[in-house]
């Protein structure tokens, strides 16, 4: 039942964050400035993790909370972990293709997640032993869910693959462990390749890609479609076969595969 009561905060929180986000975002271009990370944020991102921040205190006010932009409050092991917006070059450039990110974990263990794309009109949600869904989300209101379902491939050498970052963001090592997992695959590339997409691990929920290597990545950027991948009957963990979110790298698959991508991304580790 808690996780049930926190799907239902989490989906208020996303009509919070879309009304926000969608208020920039229709203004036109949005300025941007640049972090030390080198990664690119505006006034928007800012407003959207403080109004879910501040809806949070009122709500959960034991919980801890982990935003991409202002860090880390609170020691509880329950905690929410808040992109504001992911995809914020998309979104600065009035390109629909951007989502707020919102998790719950208990003790490292995500159990609730969402993925609300207001500009797309489309929202991701799953919770534990409860099925993965997306349905239309438009002013508010969420359509009936249609449920998730990863696709059926058995072996790699059938498989398609989705990538992120492009190569020239990557390390050597994950541009090289990056390309033996595409030239193993049947078809694959950058997640650029894909139109109308806010999360490559989206993808994989939807049975549409059957892997997906996010190779760069904050736990608030991993945390929120674990569920739905799972819930979906896919698999995720680290580039080690480990369910941490704070690596730095994800790999989300249909989970007949998996083993076999992290055989190919840790082949260059002695």
């Amino acid at each position: 039942m808690r996780s049930i009561n926190e799907l239902q905060l989490a989906h208020q929180l996303a009509d919070t964050a879309d009304g926000i986000s969608l208020r920039h975002f229709s203004a036109g271009a949005v300025p941007t400035t640049i972090k030390p990370d080198g990664s690119p944020v505006t006034v928007a991102d800012h407003e959207v993790e403080q109004a879910i921040r501040s809806l949070l205190n009122d709500a959960r006010p034991h919980d801890t909370f982990l935003g991409e932009e202002s860090g880390a409050y609170g020691a509880s092991a329950r905690r929410w972990v808040i992109d504001p917006i992911d995809g914020t070059s998309n979104f600065a450039a009035g390109d629909p293709c951007w989502s707020t990110l919102i998790a719950a974990d208990d003790g490292g263990e995500v159990f609730t997640g969402i993925v609300s794309a207001p500009a797309m009109q489309r929202r991701w949600w799953a919770t534990r032993a409860s099925g993965a869904w997306t349905g239309t989300c438009l002013d508010g209101r969420l359509g009936p869910g249609e449920a998730l379902a990863v696709t059926s491939t058995a072996t790699l050498d059938q498989a398609m693959v989705a990538i992120w970052p492009p190569t020239s963001q990557l390390t050597p090592q994950h541009q090289a462990a990056g390309a033996r997992v595409v030239a193993a695959c049947a078809k694959g590339g950058s997640l650029s390749d894909w139109d109308g997409v806010c999360h490559g691990a989206l993808l994989v929920a939807a049975g549409v890609v059957d892997v997906f290597l996010h190779l760069k990545a904050g736990p608030w950027d991993i945390a929120a479609v674990v569920p739905i991948v799972e819930e979906a009957g896919g698999r995720f963990s680290d580039l080690d076969g480990d369910r941490g979110i704070s690596t730095g790298a994800a790999l989300f698959t249909n989970g007949r595969v998996h083993d076999e991508v992290l055989e190919l991304v840790r082949a260059d580790r002695g």
